[in-house]
């Protein structure tokens, strides 16, 4: 009986630990297939991570896999910044210095040394520094002079390989492996050099498109890792790399070179301080050409030798030789500022027209001066012009009749309308370092009468050749206003179009009655008025000349301008020439016919390229008739613009002295008012219309990184 209990009660153990035991063994075999179901997870979403640290553990190598930098291409796909493959060559002196029966160092030297002339004693001596390296940088090699050398390499090593061994047969040539890298190549040098900018060598960049588009240009490195058995046999995961995307400009290289080429043509007759050009679609507001004569080779940016001496640049420390690259590497069209001087007479006429101050009718009598405040401020003939229209006060670049129609204005409308063209602001062109001029222009709380009588033509205030461009690009264009841009298209590394820079209309600034008024006006000027140098024969062109007083006035320095639009009745191009103080004394300088004879040179070969056609019918300009039929401004009543002035009894009035150029009559440079808005002298206003503060640290970054 007690046994019959006692093997009841084992039968029941056994069956309970059974059944735990087929519990546990369940329990751990679900825990099992979870842990191997986050591990899968992992291994998928994190694997190449989880290799690198694993691997970063073990003998193994690893290899960065650089990107290709993009390209920048102009408008019609000419590479204007590349990026070439060429090779590192990467020294393993470890490996070279194996134990293993076999000889490597000396055969390796005398390969190096007869396929590159390189010093033998120079790498003994490497090999011995560095014994326990695997990866010393050596030299960079195209992609021809590294297939010269495996080859070499292969042929000497098979040659030992039969030969016996006192022969050389324990010789083999190894330790030397090559590892893929990028230069960046600009084709064309200093072609729209400041346009491009210039890559560095971290793969940031300085200036230019380089800078401002850097995060569309930089790609991802990739990376190649993996354990070597003891073969030497990696066995590798790859992460490849992905390269930049390519920057197509409206930048267009052929009319680069026109522009180029004139203003070298200028620089090495007369000559001047600066000289620079914009050529701009008014449809759109597409740069399609933009340089000035301060230029450097993209290929070798720090080379002074153009406008330095060598003894010049010895003598320079480092802060000093950093001030001559960033003076080097700016943009005079885009970071600097000046006075613009008449440019801006039709800016005054039409923001006077919006506001119904004047209809066009008006006419006017210059006698070669006005008092006002505690100034006479002259016109530039000195005689006068004596009665003249609104339209002959442009053709003529008369002062007197614009200081005459602020006057009427007031400060709050032309201040209006001077912000509503641009002035002032930033035009937020897709360039680095443009300059900031909102402390150059007044306000209605620092405008006195003499400044409100000088800003009419375009003297005490500042602005920058960008904004002058595009401001005129809507004068002309029937008031739209679009932000000017350099840059047309981004494409991936495919070729594949991923983003469009189109056309941005930002304001509308005049009504289409004004821009028509003002393109007769400007057409006259060159027909008839200041600019009869800018004449193209078959060509209807407008334009507006100006001869700026610089400061100190006393030195009696000036910056000469044209800027012009053609056809001026269908305007496909706006072209901007600027000649900052010309190699002359004094007076000298101050002939707008230096810039409109540029600007002429360059339009004449750039027009037909564009096909843009002469017509071979009437002149530039249209009649006066044709001035008379337009209503005008933000009135619509019929207008004159352009009659012939009369005297109180209805004769016609006695016509001043009429010339082709803008010049100073008999000099009159200390009678303007030397105050900018800021209270500082012009100097002075220059250096404080600041850059941004990205385009000042990359020109450092630039700097600091100049080879010594």
């Amino acid at each position: 009986m007690k046994t019959s209990r006692n093997t009841k009660k084992k039968k029941l153990f056994r069956r309970y630990m059974q059944e735990k035991l087929a519990i546990t063994v369940l329990t751990i075999l679900v825990v099992l297939i979870v842990l191997a179901v986050i591990l899968y997870r992992l291994v998928s979403n994190k694997g190449v991570d989880y290799n690198q640290i694993v691997l970063g553990h073990q003998n193994y190598e690893s290899r960065m896999i650089p990107y290709k930098r993009g390209s920048i291409i102009d408008r019609n796909g000419t590479y204007l910044a590349t990026s070439e493959k060429i090779y590192n060559m990467i020294l393993d002196p470890r490996q070279m210095n194996s134990d293993d029966g076999y000889n490597y160092v000396e055969p390796t030297i005398d390969a190096l040394a007869e396929c590159f002339s390189y010093d033998k004693e120079e790498l003994r001596q490497l090999i011995r520094d560095r014994a326990d390296s695997s990866y010393v940088v050596y030299k960079k090699l195209s992609g021809e002079e590294k297939a010269k050398f495996e080859e070499y390499k292969q042929k000497k090593n098979e040659e030992y390989r039969k030969a016996t061994v006192d022969k050389g047969g324990k010789n083999r040539i190894t330790g030397v492996w090559f590892e893929d890298h990028y230069k960046r190549v600009y084709p064309y040098n200093n072609l729209a050099c400041n346009v491009i900018g210039f890559a560095l060598r971290d793969n940031n960049a300085s200036g230019g498109v380089e800078q401002y588009y850097n995060d569309e240009l930089t790609g991802v490195n990739g990376r190649e890792f993996g354990y070597l058995n003891d073969d030497t046999n990696p066995e590798r995961t790859v992460k490849p790399a992905v390269n930049g995307n390519t920057v197509k400009l409206t930048i267009d290289a052929n009319l680069q070179n026109i522009v180029q080429k004139y203003l070298d043509e200028w620089q090495t007759t007369t000559g001047s301080k600066v000289a620079a050009c914009i050529m701009m679609d008014p449809r759109s507001g597409e740069i399609l050409a933009m340089d000035t004569t301060t230029r450097f080779d993209l290929n070798n940016p720090y080379d002074l030798s153009l406008y330095y001496s060598q003894e010049e640049i010895d003598a320079m420390d480092e802060k000093t030789k950093a001030d001559a690259w960033y003076k080097m590497w700016r943009n005079f069209c885009v970071n600097d500022t000046y006075e613009p001087g008449s440019p801006q007479k039709p800016f005054t006429v039409a923001g006077a027209m919006e506001e119904g101050t004047i209809t066009g009718n008006e006419s006017y009598v210059c006698n070669g001066v006005m008092h006002i405040g505690d100034w006479d401020i002259h016109c530039d003939i000195r005689s006068g012009h004596g009665p003249l229209t609104v339209a002959q006060g442009i053709e003529k670049s008369c002062n007197v009749v614009m200081m005459s129609i602020n006057q009427a204005q007031g400060v709050h409308n032309f201040l209006k309308h001077q912000a509503m063209f641009g002035f002032g602001q930033k035009t937020n062109i897709d360039l680095p370092g443009e300059a900031d001029t909102s402390g150059l222009v007044y306000t209605e709380e620092t405008m006195d009468v003499a400044s409100l009588a000088t800003n009419s033509f375009g003297q005490n205030y500042n602005t920058t050749m960008i904004q002058m461009a595009s401001a005129f690009c809507s004068l002309v264009n029937g008031g739209s206003y679009y932000r000017p841009h350099v840059v047309k298209e981004i494409l991936n590394d495919q070729g594949a179009v991923i983003r469009k820079n189109d056309p941005v209309l930002v304001r509308e600034t005049v009504s289409e009655n004004t821009s028509t008024f003002i393109k007769n006006a400007l057409a006259m000027v060159v027909q008839s008025g200041t600019a009869k140098a800018a004449q193209i024969p078959g060509y209807q062109i407008g334009g507006k000349t100006g001869t700026a007083q610089k400061q100190p006035r006393s030195e009696k320095n000036y910056l000469v301008s044209f800027i012009g639009a053609v056809p001026i009745y269908d305007p496909q191009v706006v072209c901007y020439v600027v000649i900052d103080t010309p190699n002359l004394p004094g007076e000298q300088q101050a002939h707008s016919t230096f810039a409109s004879t540029v600007f002429q040179k360059i339009m004449a070969e750039a027009l037909p390229y564009l096909n843009v056609f002469p017509e071979g019918g009437a002149g530039a300009a249209g009649d006066n008739a044709a001035l008379a039929e337009q209503s005008e401004g933000i009135i619509h009543s019929e207008t004159t613009a352009a009659e012939t002035p009369t005297n109180p009894d209805g004769s016609a009035a006695t016509q001043g002295p009429s010339y082709d150029e803008e010049f100073i009559e008999g000099g009159h440079a200390e009678e303007l008012p030397a105050e900018m808005p800021s209270g500082a002298s012009t100097e002075q206003a220059e250096d404080s219309a600041g850059e941004n503060d990205d385009a000042q640290a990359a020109a450092a970054q630039a700097a600091a990184m100049a080879p010594q």
